[in-house]
């Protein structure tokens, strides 16, 4: 036997009595059938919200009981500050070729005047900083136009 429906009376403004009405008329149904539908929606959807926030809590204490979260804080430092020294290695090396390349560059370059080796040094920083400003997929493109890297180094 069919459960037997209960009477509420809801108040809506004009414009949403308006649309509701428009809305039932276009999906040919009634505009209480209509709003019953929304209601059972609205609740199966407050219901289905409790349910993720209950089962997020389960996981997230799960995850605490098997996973220290300073233990991984710990861990993450120490990788973090092994790759710091790493870049930081990388670093000086590759200041130490720039300042070395500019030494052997102006010690076989006396054709030219001192202005047009600051050019030459100051249009070579730019390239290197345009250079290191390329996302990582324009790189390999970059690299491998050979033509392009010419013009470029003919510039300077």
């Amino acid at each position: 036997m069919p459960e037997k429906s209960l009477k509420r009376s809801i108040n809506f403004s004009p414009e949403t009595l308006k649309a509701l009405d428009t809305l039932a008329a276009k999906n040919n149904t009634t505009t209480s059938e209509l709003v019953r539908q929304f209601v059972e929606k609205g609740l199966s959807i407050e219901g289905y919200t409790q349910d993720i926030d209950f089962i997020a809590r389960i996981i997230r204490q799960e995850l605490m009981a098997v996973y220290h979260l300073e233990d991984i804080k710990s861990v993450v430092e120490q990788q973090t500050n092994r790759i710091a020294k790493m870049h930081m290695k990388s670093g000086k090396i590759d200041a130490a070729a720039f300042f070395l390349l500019i030494k052997v560059l102006m010690n076989i370059a006396h054709e030219g005047t001192e202005d047009q080796f600051d050019q030459m040094l100051n249009e070579a920083i730019t390239l290197g900083v345009d250079y290191m400003q390329k996302k990582d997929f324009q790189i390999n493109s970059f690299l491998q136009d050979t033509d392009n890297l010419r013009r470029l180094a003919e510039k300077l």
